[in-house]
């Protein structure tokens, strides 16, 4: 008999790796937010529920299981994660357990858990007015990065370089109806990722990500990232024992993890973490690079359809993704070469007529993205770059 299980969001991708494991797949989502021609496809049944109402959502569960039990609630989406924690818990399915879904979802509760246990000191504060953070930016004394304590994507981030500047911010939080913002040192230095899968507390490292930030590295939203990441082995092995300690500390116990990480003249520095697989199509870098599936191990190995190699694999080819991007505007046209060349594939989303937004969050990426495989992660960056410098997306004002 196949397996029946739930899953909370799902991009395309996921519904059909866990169609293809052979599951009977419900997938709880969003009204208007999911294809519904590929929820026909992969899926035995769609229940609609706003996955940002935790409770809304729980609910649905509930009834999913009285209606038909299911083995397993997963969420390969941010929103869905406490939900899908919650409901394991209630009818004994196993999974993280919720104290630790709810830490890594709440920024402020992991830098308190780190500093408990002393691991990757970052001095932080959750400021509720101007005047908080004023007070905690005048007693750093240096640039503060202001972030939601609970949501992703680079939206409303701010970098705060000064006293002068806590005032404007704080319009800007309270223009977007926030109220309470976790307030953190700026670090510097050199950023990565860190692909994680564990199994029985057992953590394995399978890729470090480097990422590029912004245009020309600046700004707070992806523009790219490629594996291996380039940091030399004595780093990767400090990097492996700090993702297994905060790993430890927080108590994950199983399935994927993406751990944000800054390589600084201080040493590592934790920025946060989260209990699924990374977005902006890292898995599938993590793939071509080093053979494992992130997305099908999230599903196959807590249900034992496949068994889990606890050691590290070893890099076979260098992956990269760069964001295609454009004015904002609405495209009047798109001009593509003959060929974009060997190890490239192009997903193209921009078309005559898309509006594309000022670049605000990595949803405001609407332009679709390259990705690129080379015999190593240099190679595959430039074959990348090359590729995106030979599409023309051009734009014009919005009236």
């Amino acid at each position: 008999m196949a397996p029946r299980i739930a899953l909370l969001g799902g991009r395309p991708a996921v519904l059909k790796s866990a169609h293809d494991l052979g599951c009977d797949v419900v997938m709880l989502h969003t009204p208007g937010v999911y294809d519904p021609a590929v929820a026909r496809k992969y899926t035995v049944q769609v229940v609609e529920t706003v996955l940002a109402d935790e409770e809304a959502t729980v609910a649905a569960g509930r009834r999913v299981f009285a209606e038909q039990p299911v083995v397993r609630f997963f969420s390969p989406a941010e929103l869905g994660l406490i939900a899908a924690a919650r409901l394991n818990e209630e009818f004994g399915l196993g999974g993280n357990p919720v104290g630790t879904v709810r830490m890594l979802k709440d920024k402020s509760a992991m830098r308190r858990r780190l500093a408990e246990v002393g691991l990757s000191p970052v001095r932080f504060r959750v400021v509720e007015s101007e005047a908080e953070l004023l007070e905690f930016v005048t007693e750093l004394a240096g640039p503060a990065m202001l972030k939601p304590l609970d949501y992703g994507g680079s939206r409303h981030v701010h970098k705060v370089d000064g006293p002068e500047q806590v005032a404007p911010t704080w319009r800007e939080v309270e223009a977007v109806g926030r109220d309470r913002m976790l307030a953190e040192e700026f670090l510097t230095g050199h950023e990565v990722s860190v692909e994680s899968f564990s199994r029985d507390g057992v953590h394995t490292v399978v890729a470090v990500t480097d990422k590029l930030l912004g245009k020309g590295g600046t700004g707070f939203i992806e523009a790219g990232h490629s594996v291996p990441a380039r940091v030399d082995g004595s780093t990767r092995a400090d990097i492996v024992e700090l993702t297994a300690r905060l790993l430890d500390a927080v108590g994950l116990v199983e399935g994927p993890a993406h751990t944000e990480i800054m390589i600084t003249g201080a040493g590592l520095r934790i920025i946060e973490s989260h209990d699924r697989a990374g977005g902006d199509s890292i898995p599938e870098l993590v793939r071509h690079a080093y053979g494992v599936d992130l997305v099908r191990s999230a599903v196959a190995v807590p249900l034992g359809i496949d068994a889990w190699d606890p050691n590290p694999p070893a890099a076979r080819a260098g992956a990269a993704i760069r964001f295609l991007s454009a004015q904002p505007g609405v495209v009047t046209s798109v001009d593509l070469p003959a060929s974009l060349g060997e190890g490239i594939t192009l997903d193209l989303k921009a078309e005559p007529g898309t509006v594309v937004p000022p670049l605000t969050w990595s949803v405001d990426r609407v332009c679709g993205h390259v990705i690129a495989v080379g015999a190593d992660a240099e190679e595959a960056v430039a074959r990348c770059e090359a590729a995106v410098a030979a599409v023309t997306i051009t734009t014009e004002p919005v009236d």
